[in-house]
């Protein structure tokens, strides 16, 4: 099966090295997966009641969560992804949590999916810097266009 977790493996990433003597060559490394999904959340669940759900939480430096999307009826799942620091902490979690029973508020059961993430990039925090430029359009003179 194509999307089998056993099968996924890390990609290659070209890296050239510096010899003493002044000679670059080029060498493969491979890149370990660390981001993992969470697939089939309850659509009531809300980042904070992951967050309790899935304590303790090993060491991670990413967590996004991504409540349901009704455009999707009637798929309606939430899903998390994490980016875990120590590459042992990803099969200790997936141990735990695959197949785990997340319930709602309702009593429905949702056995959730982990597997790593197709995508394995993390999202850049965006700077809170203000444009120094934003609103400053009416301070502008006027074009004059000449023919």
């Amino acid at each position: 099966m194509k999307g089998d977790k056993e099968n996924t493996r890390p990609k290659d990433r070209r890296v050239e090295l510096k010899c003493e003597d002044g000679e670059k060559t080029e060498k493969s490394v491979k890149e370990a997966m660390t981001k993992i999904v969470i697939r089939r959340l309850p659509p009531s669940l809300t980042k904070e009641d992951l967050e309790e759900q899935l304590q303790p939480l090993p060491e991670v430096d990413y967590l996004e969560f991504f409540a349901n999307d009704t455009s999707l009826y009637p798929h309606l799942f939430a899903r998390a992804y994490i980016n875990f620091k120590n590459q042992e902490d990803i099969m200790l979690f997936r141990d735990r949590f695959d197949g785990y029973v997340f319930i709602d508020g309702r009593g429905q059961e949702y056995p959730a999916i982990v597997e790593f993430a197709p995508f394995q990039k993390t999202a850049k925090r965006r700077s809170k810097k203000k444009d120094a430029k934003s609103g400053t359009i009416d301070d502008e003179p006027p074009l004059c266009w000449t023919s």
